[in-house]
Protein backbone atom coordinates (compact mmCIF):
# COMPACT_ATOMS: atom_id res chain seq x y z
CA UNK A 1 0.00 0.00 0.00
CA UNK A 2 1.56 3.65 -1.06
CA UNK A 3 -0.34 6.11 1.50
CA UNK A 4 -0.84 9.42 -0.45
CA UNK A 5 0.67 11.24 2.52
CA UNK A 6 3.25 10.72 5.18
CA UNK A 7 4.11 13.01 8.32
CA UNK A 8 7.60 12.07 10.11
CA UNK A 9 7.81 13.20 13.90
CA UNK A 10 5.83 13.81 16.90
CA UNK A 11 5.54 17.77 18.47
CA UNK A 12 3.29 20.23 17.54
CA UNK A 13 3.83 20.32 14.17
CA UNK A 14 3.46 17.31 13.48
CA UNK A 15 0.30 16.53 15.14
CA UNK A 16 -1.25 19.98 13.71
CA UNK A 17 -0.23 18.50 10.33
CA UNK A 18 -1.72 14.98 10.47
CA UNK A 19 -4.99 16.97 12.07
CA UNK A 20 -5.24 19.16 9.38
CA UNK A 21 -5.13 16.59 6.28
CA UNK A 22 -7.18 14.82 8.09
CA UNK A 23 -9.66 17.39 8.23
CA UNK A 24 -9.22 17.74 4.91
CA UNK A 25 -9.98 14.81 3.58
CA UNK A 26 -6.37 13.39 3.21
CA UNK A 27 -6.07 10.68 5.64
CA UNK A 28 -2.44 10.79 6.56
CA UNK A 29 0.34 7.78 7.96
CA UNK A 30 1.49 9.75 10.63
CA UNK A 31 4.92 7.98 11.65
CA UNK A 32 6.49 9.23 15.37
CA UNK A 33 8.03 7.72 18.56
CA UNK A 34 5.75 7.77 21.57
CA UNK A 35 7.18 10.36 23.97
CA UNK A 36 4.03 10.56 26.23
CA UNK A 37 4.60 11.51 29.65
CA UNK A 38 8.04 13.15 29.87
CA UNK A 39 8.32 16.73 30.34
CA UNK A 40 9.07 18.67 27.12
CA UNK A 41 10.18 22.79 28.20
CA UNK A 42 9.07 25.21 25.97
CA UNK A 43 5.69 26.18 27.45
CA UNK A 44 5.14 29.74 26.69
CA UNK A 45 2.91 29.91 23.64
CA UNK A 46 1.80 33.37 22.43
CA UNK A 47 -2.27 34.53 21.95
CA UNK A 48 -1.28 34.84 18.35
CA UNK A 49 -1.54 31.06 18.63
CA UNK A 50 -5.11 31.15 19.32
CA UNK A 51 -6.62 31.67 16.08
CA UNK A 52 -4.60 29.20 14.39
CA UNK A 53 -5.85 26.22 17.24
CA UNK A 54 -9.22 27.94 16.02
CA UNK A 55 -8.22 27.29 12.72
CA UNK A 56 -8.25 23.21 13.32
CA UNK A 57 -11.22 23.45 15.66
CA UNK A 58 -9.25 23.11 18.74
CA UNK A 59 -8.55 26.14 20.74
CA UNK A 60 -10.77 24.77 23.63
CA UNK A 61 -7.72 22.94 24.47
CA UNK A 62 -6.68 25.94 26.43
CA UNK A 63 -9.22 26.09 28.42
CA UNK A 64 -7.60 23.39 30.24
CA UNK A 65 -6.56 24.13 34.22
CA UNK A 66 -3.10 22.20 33.76
CA UNK A 67 -2.41 25.67 31.45
CA UNK A 68 -2.44 29.23 32.90
CA UNK A 69 -2.48 32.55 31.38
CA UNK A 70 1.05 34.97 31.46
CA UNK A 71 -0.38 37.85 32.36
CA UNK A 72 3.11 39.41 34.16
CA UNK A 73 6.57 38.42 32.76
CA UNK A 74 9.80 40.21 33.95
CA UNK A 75 12.94 40.51 32.83
CA UNK A 76 16.57 42.09 33.70
CA UNK A 77 17.81 42.39 30.18
CA UNK A 78 20.13 45.29 29.73
CA UNK A 79 20.38 46.20 33.20
CA UNK A 80 19.72 44.81 36.62
CA UNK A 81 16.55 46.56 36.89
CA UNK A 82 13.30 44.27 36.19
CA UNK A 83 11.17 45.43 33.99
CA UNK A 84 7.05 44.16 33.95
CA UNK A 85 5.70 43.73 30.71
CA UNK A 86 1.72 42.91 31.44
CA UNK A 87 -0.34 41.40 29.62
CA UNK A 88 -2.99 44.16 29.72
CA UNK A 89 -1.21 46.25 27.22
CA UNK A 90 -1.03 43.59 24.45
CA UNK A 91 -4.45 43.56 22.12
CA UNK A 92 -4.01 40.10 21.16
CA UNK A 93 -4.31 39.06 24.94
CA UNK A 94 -1.98 37.02 27.32
CA UNK A 95 -0.02 34.30 26.28
CA UNK A 96 -0.29 31.12 28.26
CA UNK A 97 1.90 28.78 30.28
CA UNK A 98 1.21 25.34 28.82
CA UNK A 99 1.70 22.03 29.79
CA UNK A 100 3.39 21.19 27.06
CA UNK A 101 2.91 17.21 27.14
CA UNK A 102 -0.68 17.64 27.33
CA UNK A 103 -1.03 19.65 24.80
CA UNK A 104 0.57 17.62 22.66
CA UNK A 105 -1.60 14.76 23.88
CA UNK A 106 -4.81 16.42 23.04
CA UNK A 107 -3.91 17.21 19.68
CA UNK A 108 -2.65 14.04 18.43
CA UNK A 109 -5.52 12.37 20.63
CA UNK A 110 -7.92 15.11 17.78
CA UNK A 111 -5.27 14.05 14.75
CA UNK A 112 -6.28 10.35 15.37
CA UNK A 113 -9.38 10.39 16.16
CA UNK A 114 -9.88 12.54 12.93
CA UNK A 115 -8.60 9.80 10.90
CA UNK A 116 -4.69 9.94 10.70
CA UNK A 117 -2.98 6.30 11.28
CA UNK A 118 -0.16 6.75 13.62
CA UNK A 119 2.17 4.50 14.12
CA UNK A 120 4.75 4.96 16.52
CA UNK A 121 7.93 4.65 15.74
CA UNK A 122 11.30 6.44 14.42
CA UNK A 123 11.84 6.40 11.12
CA UNK A 124 15.45 5.54 10.59
CA UNK A 125 16.07 5.97 7.06
CA UNK A 126 14.61 7.62 4.06
CA UNK A 127 14.87 7.33 0.69
CA UNK A 128 12.93 7.70 -3.20
CA UNK A 129 12.09 4.49 -5.13
CA UNK A 130 10.29 4.98 -8.03
CA UNK A 131 8.70 8.34 -7.56
CA UNK A 132 7.44 7.10 -4.11
CA UNK A 133 9.12 7.57 -0.30
CA UNK A 134 10.74 4.50 1.20
CA UNK A 135 10.16 5.25 4.86
CA UNK A 136 12.03 2.64 6.83
CA UNK A 137 11.08 2.23 10.99
CA UNK A 138 13.27 -0.82 11.62
CA UNK A 139 9.91 -2.79 11.82
CA UNK A 140 8.36 -2.20 8.59
CA UNK A 141 9.14 0.23 5.13
CA UNK A 142 6.38 2.19 4.29
CA UNK A 143 5.34 3.67 1.14
CA UNK A 144 4.15 7.49 0.44
CA UNK A 145 3.96 9.88 -2.19
CA UNK A 146 4.71 12.64 0.07
CA UNK A 147 6.19 13.31 2.72
CA UNK A 148 6.19 15.91 5.32
CA UNK A 149 8.98 16.90 7.37
CA UNK A 150 8.34 17.47 11.47
CA UNK A 151 11.18 16.14 13.12
CA UNK A 152 12.77 19.09 14.52
CA UNK A 153 15.61 20.16 14.36
CA UNK A 154 17.03 16.94 12.80
CA UNK A 155 15.14 17.55 9.86
CA UNK A 156 16.09 14.02 8.72
CA UNK A 157 14.19 14.56 5.02
CA UNK A 158 15.07 18.41 4.72
CA UNK A 159 19.05 17.72 6.20
CA UNK A 160 19.29 14.77 3.21
CA UNK A 161 17.77 17.01 0.54
CA UNK A 162 18.26 20.51 0.80
CA UNK A 163 21.10 22.84 2.69
CA UNK A 164 20.34 23.90 6.08
CA UNK A 165 21.79 27.07 7.65
CA UNK A 166 22.65 27.44 11.23
CA UNK A 167 23.44 30.74 13.06
CA UNK A 168 24.68 30.51 16.07
CA UNK A 169 25.22 27.06 19.20
CA UNK A 170 22.82 27.95 21.79
CA UNK A 171 22.03 25.37 23.90
CA UNK A 172 19.63 24.96 26.89
CA UNK A 173 20.27 23.20 30.29
CA UNK A 174 16.47 22.83 32.07
CA UNK A 175 15.42 21.49 35.32
CA UNK A 176 12.03 21.14 37.46
CA UNK A 177 11.70 22.47 41.05
CA UNK A 178 9.22 22.21 43.56
CA UNK A 179 8.59 23.31 46.80
CA UNK A 180 6.92 22.16 49.99
CA UNK A 181 5.33 25.73 51.31
CA UNK A 182 1.93 25.86 51.17
CA UNK A 183 1.91 29.28 50.03
CA UNK A 184 0.59 29.97 46.53
CA UNK A 185 3.33 31.53 44.48
CA UNK A 186 2.78 34.47 42.37
CA UNK A 187 2.61 33.32 38.96
CA UNK A 188 4.65 34.81 36.97
CA UNK A 189 7.76 34.31 34.14
CA UNK A 190 11.39 35.90 34.90
CA UNK A 191 13.63 36.50 31.94
CA UNK A 192 17.32 37.59 33.52
CA UNK A 193 20.56 37.81 31.61
CA UNK A 194 24.00 37.40 32.88
CA UNK A 195 27.69 37.15 31.82
CA UNK A 196 27.73 33.55 30.52
CA UNK A 197 23.89 33.92 28.54
CA UNK A 198 20.15 33.99 30.31
CA UNK A 199 17.73 32.96 32.33
CA UNK A 200 14.20 31.65 32.24
CA UNK A 201 12.06 31.04 34.60
CA UNK A 202 8.33 30.38 34.96
CA UNK A 203 5.57 29.18 37.26
CA UNK A 204 3.79 26.50 35.44
CA UNK A 205 0.11 25.78 36.14
CA UNK A 206 0.72 23.04 39.11
CA UNK A 207 2.87 25.57 40.86
CA UNK A 208 6.09 23.71 39.90
CA UNK A 209 8.70 25.89 38.16
CA UNK A 210 10.93 25.34 35.21
CA UNK A 211 14.49 26.53 34.84
CA UNK A 212 15.71 27.27 31.67
CA UNK A 213 19.68 28.16 31.10
CA UNK A 214 20.65 29.65 27.46
CA UNK A 215 24.53 29.66 26.49
CA UNK A 216 26.22 28.27 23.67
CA UNK A 217 27.45 24.32 24.07
CA UNK A 218 31.02 24.58 23.23
CA UNK A 219 31.39 27.26 26.32
CA UNK A 220 33.29 26.32 29.81
CA UNK A 221 30.12 28.25 31.49
CA UNK A 222 27.90 25.34 29.36
CA UNK A 223 28.62 22.53 32.55
CA UNK A 224 25.96 21.00 33.89
CA UNK A 225 27.54 20.28 37.04
CA UNK A 226 27.48 24.05 37.67
CA UNK A 227 23.81 24.23 36.74
CA UNK A 228 22.48 24.75 40.72
CA UNK A 229 25.08 26.71 41.75
CA UNK A 230 25.03 29.28 38.90
CA UNK A 231 21.46 29.40 39.39
CA UNK A 232 21.92 30.31 43.15
CA UNK A 233 24.17 32.96 41.58
CA UNK A 234 21.37 35.05 39.61
CA UNK A 235 19.84 37.82 41.21
CA UNK A 236 15.67 38.31 40.79
CA UNK A 237 15.19 34.79 39.84
CA UNK A 238 17.07 33.07 42.86
CA UNK A 239 15.46 35.81 45.37
CA UNK A 240 11.90 34.31 43.60
CA UNK A 241 12.85 30.39 44.51
CA UNK A 242 14.41 31.47 48.19
CA UNK A 243 11.05 33.76 48.72
CA UNK A 244 9.04 30.17 48.11
CA UNK A 245 10.84 27.47 49.04
CA UNK A 246 11.95 26.10 45.91
CA UNK A 247 14.23 23.59 45.44
CA UNK A 248 15.50 21.30 42.34
CA UNK A 249 13.80 17.85 42.30
CA UNK A 250 16.17 15.96 39.45
CA UNK A 251 19.44 16.88 37.33
CA UNK A 252 19.42 19.34 34.36
CA UNK A 253 18.94 18.36 30.49
CA UNK A 254 20.17 19.39 27.66
CA UNK A 255 18.38 20.39 24.63
CA UNK A 256 19.63 22.06 21.65
CA UNK A 257 18.31 25.30 20.91
CA UNK A 258 20.02 27.04 17.65
CA UNK A 259 18.92 28.75 15.14
CA UNK A 260 18.96 27.01 11.98
CA UNK A 261 16.59 26.96 8.79
CA UNK A 262 16.42 25.42 5.07
CA UNK A 263 16.72 26.85 1.81
CA UNK A 264 14.02 28.09 0.86
CA UNK A 265 12.54 25.50 -1.60
CA UNK A 266 10.29 23.51 -2.57
CA UNK A 267 11.48 19.84 -2.30
CA UNK A 268 10.41 17.02 -4.72
CA UNK A 269 7.63 15.48 -3.14
CA UNK A 270 8.27 16.57 0.69
CA UNK A 271 7.76 20.08 2.92
CA UNK A 272 9.30 20.89 5.72
CA UNK A 273 7.09 22.38 8.64
CA UNK A 274 8.05 23.46 12.15
CA UNK A 275 11.24 23.37 13.75
CA UNK A 276 12.65 20.99 10.55
CA UNK A 277 11.99 24.55 8.29
CA UNK A 278 13.10 27.27 10.58
CA UNK A 279 14.13 26.90 13.96
CA UNK A 280 14.36 30.07 16.34
CA UNK A 281 16.00 31.14 19.20
CA UNK A 282 12.75 30.63 22.51
CA UNK A 283 13.64 34.04 23.16
CA UNK A 284 11.21 34.92 19.66
CA UNK A 285 8.60 33.29 21.85
CA UNK A 286 7.13 32.07 18.21
CA UNK A 287 8.24 28.47 18.09
CA UNK A 288 4.94 26.66 19.27
CA UNK A 289 3.18 28.98 16.87
CA UNK A 290 5.04 28.61 13.89
CA UNK A 291 4.82 25.34 14.42
CA UNK A 292 0.75 25.49 14.03
CA UNK A 293 1.13 28.18 11.67
CA UNK A 294 3.42 26.15 9.30
CA UNK A 295 1.28 22.73 9.53
CA UNK A 296 -2.31 24.68 9.00
CA UNK A 297 -0.07 26.28 5.69
CA UNK A 298 1.31 23.42 4.15
CA UNK A 299 -1.45 20.83 5.14
CA UNK A 300 -3.92 23.55 2.84
CA UNK A 301 -1.60 23.52 0.07
CA UNK A 302 -1.46 19.92 -0.16
CA UNK A 303 -5.21 18.92 0.07
CA UNK A 304 -5.83 21.79 -2.63
CA UNK A 305 -2.74 20.40 -4.52
CA UNK A 306 -1.73 23.57 -5.06
CA UNK A 307 2.09 24.24 -6.10
CA UNK A 308 1.69 27.87 -5.83
CA UNK A 309 0.00 28.02 -2.49
CA UNK A 310 2.96 25.48 -1.88
CA UNK A 311 5.72 27.87 -2.82
CA UNK A 312 3.98 30.76 -1.42
CA UNK A 313 4.17 28.86 2.00
CA UNK A 314 7.98 28.66 1.61
CA UNK A 315 8.67 32.44 0.41
CA UNK A 316 6.88 33.03 3.41
CA UNK A 317 9.01 31.33 5.43
CA UNK A 318 12.48 32.67 3.55
CA UNK A 319 10.91 36.34 4.59
CA UNK A 320 10.47 35.05 8.17
CA UNK A 321 13.67 34.03 8.52
CA UNK A 322 15.06 37.39 7.34
CA UNK A 323 12.83 39.38 9.60
CA UNK A 324 13.86 36.92 12.29
CA UNK A 325 17.33 37.60 11.94
CA UNK A 326 17.41 41.09 12.65
CA UNK A 327 14.79 40.93 15.19
CA UNK A 328 17.49 38.93 17.19
CA UNK A 329 20.31 41.17 16.85
CA UNK A 330 18.21 43.98 18.03
CA UNK A 331 17.24 42.69 20.75
CA UNK A 332 20.62 41.09 21.80
CA UNK A 333 22.64 44.01 21.09
CA UNK A 334 20.15 45.79 23.72
CA UNK A 335 22.49 43.89 26.25
CA UNK A 336 25.92 45.53 26.57
CA UNK A 337 27.12 45.04 30.21
CA UNK A 338 29.16 42.16 29.56
CA UNK A 339 31.79 43.34 26.58
CA UNK A 340 34.38 40.54 27.38
CA UNK A 341 31.64 37.52 27.01
CA UNK A 342 32.27 35.39 24.62
CA UNK A 343 28.51 34.76 24.55
CA UNK A 344 27.59 38.32 24.04
CA UNK A 345 29.98 38.99 21.71
CA UNK A 346 28.93 36.51 19.33
CA UNK A 347 25.61 38.22 19.46
CA UNK A 348 26.65 41.42 18.49
CA UNK A 349 27.96 40.36 14.82
CA UNK A 350 26.00 40.50 12.30
CA UNK A 351 23.97 38.36 11.07
CA UNK A 352 23.14 39.61 7.86
CA UNK A 353 25.59 37.13 6.21
CA UNK A 354 23.22 34.33 7.35
CA UNK A 355 20.47 36.38 5.63
CA UNK A 356 22.24 36.42 2.24
CA UNK A 357 23.15 33.30 2.29
CA UNK A 358 20.06 31.56 2.52
CA UNK A 359 18.24 34.34 0.25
Amino acid sequence: MIYPVAVLGGGIAGAAAALRLAQGGVRPVWIAADRRGSFKPGEHLSAAAIPLLTTLGSASVLRSEVHRHAHSTYSAWGSDILIERNAIVQLEGPPIVLDRAAFEDTLSARAIASGAKRIVRDVMDVRITDGHWQLDTGDECIEAGFVFDATGRKAVIASKFSTRFQADKLCCQYALLTSPNEQEPRPVTLIEAEERGWWYMSVLADQRVILNFYSDTDLPSFDSSEYEKNARGTKAISTYLMDYGYDFCGHPRRITTNSSWIAPAIGAGWVAIGDASAAFDPLSSHGMTTALWSAIEAADAFVAQDLQRMQAYADAVAKGVQDYLIAKRTVYSRETRWKNSQFWARRQTNVAKFAETSA
